[in-house]
């Protein structure tokens, strides 16, 4: 993340959510064709109440997600989308951190590992949940390794969903394992980092990236 997400989370001590049809990837909760032809097929033979599009609306609006990243490994490439090599942060969790903070908020959250497809070969697969079609991206992105925490929100009104949710994590500690700055950064910016972190109580390690240092 970049230092404003950062010291967003670290002031307000929350997770922020973004509702699913607010990514850029225009294929997010993408309908696979057959599943999508089985659900015009129901709607039209009067078997089913909605179509598919409105089972895609529905299932992107009405979905917020959080995602990480699977693996301790550093990627130059994700510190270069999602941060920047000079100025970017990486918070590290675990599932069971992830987990942990989720029953705080005591309502419906799913943690589910991104498998990634090509929806067009996709000939049979079981769709239950609207939030069931999130569980798969394009593989375009499967250099993502991605894994999410999912918050639906699909109860009457959704389609008034905000584009964001925000829900409390009163312990950072809980849910951080260590934050790590980006390796191309400079010493005062690993500096202000671990400052703002012992600021607001952080008490979890402040390091570099490993590709911050040079074998020799």
């Amino acid at each position: 993340m970049d230092l404003p997400k950062l010291l967003d989370m670290l002031h307000f001590r929350e997770l922020y959510f973004r509702r699913a049809d607010g990514f850029i990837d225009r294929l997010e909760g993408a309908l696979f064709p057959y599943f999508r032809a089985s659900l015009d097929e129901a709607h039209a033979t009067g078997k089913s109440q909605h179509n598919a599009d409105y089972f895609y609306r529905r299932a992107r609006a009405g979905s917020y997600v959080s995602c990480w990243t699977l693996g301790a490994k550093d990627s130059m490439a994700h510190w270069q989308l999602y941060g920047g090599a000079k100025t970017g942060i990486a918070v590290t969790t675990t599932i069971d951190r992830l987990l942990k903070t989720a029953l705080i908020w005591e309502r419906d959250a799913i943690v589910h590992q991104v498998k990634y497809v090509d929806h067009v070969k996709i000939k049979s697969y079981v769709i239950g949940r609207y939030t069931d079609v999130l569980r798969f991206k394009h593989e375009a992105y499967k250099h993502e390794r991605e894994l999410r925490l999912l918050i639906p929100q699909q109860d009457s009104g959704w389609e008034s969903n905000p584009i964001g949710l925000r829900l409390p994590v009163p312990a950072l500690d809980v849910l951080v394992r260590s934050v790590v700055v980006a390796p191309e950064s400079g010493h005062e910016f690993f500096e202000v980092i671990k400052g703002l972190c012992l600021q607001y109580g952080l008490r979890a390690p402040v390091r570099r990236s490993k590709l911050a240092l040079v074998p020799v």
